[in-house]
């Protein structure tokens, strides 16, 4: 019995679970001394990543464990590096036909973090390749899962070309790119990075933007934590630290999509399509309100003669958000997100819940067949457009 309870569930949100040596395994040879696991830095984590590996050849050598595992493989105790397919790509397949879902889009998770800790460029832009490589190796076995390659605009356009570039070569459908340029850079959304958005416009190639592809930019000032307590734990991984930070996770995403529309970008590449990943979807509402106030306050006092339609407008033509399993998707998808939403299960990590669906489902009470159409199935075909094939 599949996980999915309907036919044609398109999932936008799942990750891979990379290996402590993964990433080197996929660099250039000269690259490879430069590249430290990651567990070296995080004894925790590498702990957690070899019981895994652990975990994996026992139940290759024993089927009824194997058996045990499918039956229960959404629970919390297989989640991260525990959970079935999470690295290994074969294993991968077989979790794909237990979940039943028509296709997934895949991120990466510690390897990411891996690129963003290089310092050197060089080491950098051959991680970036090395990222993209093993992706699209992971994924290679089943036409279900659409990687999505890292195209980052940090070093200017003239190598954000050459990894995108690459990236279609290697028959990418989706790319992932960053929202905050670093401090004395070009923003994302100068005139040079034309050719990059004419560029994917035309291999009509789906953007993300997800949590952490925000160059480390935290919009939660430390001092809201010198309040009498102190500055709560961060957890492994991309998610908010606590509450405050969960209330601005989506800021980098509003200002560099509010930057999309105001600065022209949407208008001269009208066939650019972003979805919105693990960063929540409640706010999308009141925010088209406050993008389109925006224009009316200052469309006498800038050059906003690029925006030819309200703010709102394109963020329902070009933008789609996932919610985080628990939002009352119910009241969004009965106001104007029906054609905004997408559904994610955030498989394997801990943050998709054991049971995304049910708790969907659980806010969806009087929601028509309609707007549940498009929740689980049509706004994801038409993000992916022509390059989905399942």
């Amino acid at each position: 019995m599949v996980y999915a309870h309907r036919a044609d569930i398109y999932d936008a949100d799942t990750h891979m679970m990379e290996s402590p040596t993964w990433l080197a395994e996929f660099a250039d040879a000269k690259l490879r001394p430069h590249l430290t696991p990651f567990g070296q830095s995080n004894p925790a984590a590498l702990a957690e990543a070899e019981q895994a590996l652990a975990g994996f050849a026992k139940r290759q050598h024993n089927p009824d464990l194997a058996a045990e595992i499918e039956a229960s493989f959404m629970a919390m105790q297989y989640k991260g590096f525990e959970g079935l397919g999470a690295w290994d790509r074969d294993e991968r397949v077989r979790v794909n036909d237990l979940l039943g879902f028509s296709a997934h889009i895949v991120f990466p998770t510690a390897a990411f973090d891996q690129v963003q800790g290089a310092q050197d460029p060089e080491v950098f832009g051959g991680s970036v390749q090395a990222l993209n490589r093993g992706l699209a190796s992971f994924c290679a076995t089943d036409a279900r899962m659409h990687p999505a390659a890292y195209i980052p605009f940090r070093h200017g356009p003239e190598l954000a070309m050459s990894y995108l570039d690459s990236a279609i070569a290697q028959d990418f459908t989706v790319v992932m790119i960053d929202t905050i340029a670093p401090h004395g850079a070009k923003a994302f959304t100068h005139p040079d990075f034309d050719p990059i958005w004419a560029r994917i416009q035309d291999a009509d190639m789906a953007i993300t933007i997800h949590v952490g592809t925000d160059g480390g930019w935290d919009p939660v000032p430390l001092s809201f934590y010198n309040n009498g307590g102190s500055v709560p734990e961060h957890a492994a991984g991309d998610a908010p630290r606590d509450a405050i930070a969960y209330m601005g996770i989506q800021y980098n995403a509003e200002l560099f999509l509010a930057a999309m529309i105001f600065d022209g970008v949407f208008h001269r590449f009208p066939g650019l399509r972003v979805a919105v990943v693990e960063l929540g979807a409640s706010w999308i509402m009141s925010w088209m309100k406050h993008l389109d106030q925006a224009y009316r306050a200052f469309r006498r006092l800038q050059d906003l003669s690029q925006v030819k339609m309200q703010p709102s407008e394109y963020v329902q033509k070009h933008i789609k958000v996932t919610p985080f399993a628990g939002e009352d998707i119910g009241w969004l998808l009965s106001t104007q997100a029906q054609d905004l939403l997408l559904f994610a299960s955030d498989y394997p990590h801990h943050e998709g819940t054991d049971d995304p669906i049910a708790r969907f489902e659980k806010t969806m009470e009087g929601v028509g067949e309609i707007a549940k159409q498009k929740f689980y199935t049509d706004n994801f075909r038409a993000l992916l457009g022509s390059r989905l094939t399942t």
